[in-house]
């Protein structure tokens, strides 16, 4: 149409084509030199009722258009070569390695079982743990299933491997990585019945080949791994556990002692509760010596004498936890620090609950979470040994802290740094120094301050290199402490739900392997401010 704004006035051919025509009449020259038939400039006339069709027809939907526009069938599948199967082994197995607290766990020998590196019976323990771990997380039926047929596969080829007589120690120890890894698949099926079939498993391997055969990495690593895991059943049970005699704990290093990280001192020290507990627990039921019935007025007397005699030992244990908190402090207290700004969390920590730094309560800060964890791990062990001293002498529970303190103070090697000292070269400062306490609420509440860092920064784990093995135990043991308190309830909770691998992690009642049991009222309400008696 001529003199229409918008319309083109080329002829009809050219328009089809869509390039420009140069409007001879009657026909185009680029029609003529190109060769296409020009067919003019006549439009054909179209009528459009637009009050009655509101939406017309799409130009797309003209005749001469309908040729181009027809739908194209897409096949959009994959290829069989890149079917989601190929990648699904690799997939459950990066999800199972993001939970940081078995990554800490298995250090070296969970990484090199995935690899294929120990053995196909450690293998197929990954590989079984990897699928029901992702499949009971993403619900994925298939993926349980096919776990749950591995871990079945695995439990049989172990009992063949644990039934056979005269295995060689190199056969037998590296048994020890599959039990492990089979250990955490029963974790997270809740099943304790095999639970206590793998810890039973843990136990005659380790009878078996001896400490020996654990002088190597990553074996060595497993084998700590496995004596955590022991006496975390030891305590639930109240059982002594062979792990106490000295032979366990120095053969594993023999060859390198400088490699024994700092939380295989304290395991050391760990290790001898379980048999305080079971010894605790045979004084309360003496009611009988041999086979006839005694006076009750000579049994009190026999009570209170063993009570006296085992009260000794644990100081003797509290003492030398003490002596290992001085030496950490002169290595690596220059790597712990405090930050001044505001908390942010609600609850914030009391200030009246700290005795070392009673008017600065700040967040700690640690330049690598392997720190964080010895003194989480110190703290554990320095509840346990309280408690069982306002347990057994309540009345001199005090005094025997306190003399605690003084000796590891004075056997350091530099006893003029105590302190009260006004010579002090080593500060504890911004955490509590050995002594400083005489109610299991501290060492609680600084488990919870640590605690704090260590939630913002869990994927540091990964990135040192550093074994964990009782990652969540001493959180567990704060909150049997201090969750009477509301403030301190919704605090722990608030740090724990901030990851869903930790989320809800003790909460629901009960206490870790027990441990409340043991807490008295004098432990929790004993008079906290002792620093003018630690010289």
């Amino acid at each position: 149409m001529v003199g229409v704004a918008g319309r083109s006035k080329g002829c009809n051919t050219c328009r089809r084509r869509r390039v420009k025509c140069d409007e001879a009449k009657p026909q185009c020259y680029r029609c003529i030199k190109a060769g296409f038939e020009c067919l003019g400039y006549e439009r054909a006339t179209q009528w459009r009722h637009t009050s009655v069709n509101p939406n017309p027809t799409s130009r797309l939907h003209m005749p001469e258009f309908m040729g181009l526009t027809q739908p194209v069938h897409m096949n959009f599948a994959p290829t069989p070569q890149l079917s989601l199967a190929a990648f699904e082994a690799d997939m459950c197995t990066a999800h199972m390695f993001k939970n940081f607290v078995w990554k800490s766990y298995g250090t070296l020998w969970l990484d090199r079982a995935a690899e294929g590196k120990l053995g196909i019976l450690a293998l197929d323990a990954v590989k079984a743990l990897a699928r029901l771990n992702f499949g009971l997380s993403n619900r994925v039926q298939d993926l349980q299933l096919q776990g749950a047929a591995l871990y079945g596969k695995c439990l049989r080829v172990l009992a063949e491997e644990l039934g056979k007589e005269g295995s060689a120690v190199h056969d037998n120890r590296t048994l020890m990585v599959p039990i492990l890894v089979l250990m955490m698949v029963s974790a997270i099926q809740a099943d304790r019945t095999a639970a206590v079939f793998h810890l039973k498993a843990i136990g005659k391997v380790l009878m078996l080949c001896g400490p020996e055969a654990f002088q190597q990495q990553p074996l060595r690593n497993a084998f700590e791994a496995a004596r955590a895991t022991l006496l975390v059943a030891s305590l639930f049970s109240r059982r002594r556990t062979f792990l106490e005699d000295p032979y366990w704990q120095d053969v594993p290093y023999a060859l390198d002692p400088s490699m024994k990280p700092q939380q295989s001192y304290l395991l050391d020290i760990f290790v001898t509760i379980p048999g305080f507990l079971e010894e605790s627990g045979r004084i309360n039921n003496l009611t009988r010596l041999g086979d006839e019935l005694i006076d009750p007025s000579i049994v009190l007397d026999e009570q209170l004498s063993r009570r006296a005699d085992l009260c000794r030992n644990v100081a003797a244990q509290l003492e030398k936890l003490y002596r290992w908190r001085w030496n950490w402090q002169r290595m690596y207290g220059q790597y712990v620090t405090i930050t001044k700004h505001e908390w942010q969390s609600s609850p914030s920590p009391k200030t009246s609950d700290f005795t070392s730094n009673p008017t600065d309560i700040g967040h700690l800060q640690f330049t690598r979470p392997v720190y964080a964890d010895d003194i989480t791990l110190y703290n554990a062990a320095l509840m346990w040994l309280m408690t069982l001293i306002w347990k057994l002498q309540p009345f001199q529970a005090a005094s025997i802290i306190r003399g605690c303190a003084r000796c590891a103070a004075a056997s350091s090697t530099s006893p003029c740094n105590s302190p009260t000292s006004s010579s002090n070269n080593i500060s504890f400062e911004p955490l509590s120094w050995p002594g400083a306490a005489l109610s299991i609420r501290e060492p609680a509440i600084e488990i919870c301050r640590i605690y704090d860092w260590q939630c913002r920064h869990h994927e540091q784990h990964g990135s040192f290199g550093d074994q964990t093995c009782m990652y969540l135990f001493p959180m567990g043991m704060a909150r049997a402490v201090l969750d009477p308190d509301p403030d301190y309830q919704r605090w722990i909770d608030s740090m724990l739900d901030l990851n869903p691998i930790t989320a809800g992690y003790g909460r629901g009642g009960g206490s870790v392997v027990g441990f409340s049991s043991f807490v008295t009222k004098c432990a929790l309400d004993a008079d906290v401010r002792g620093s003018e008696d630690i010289m």
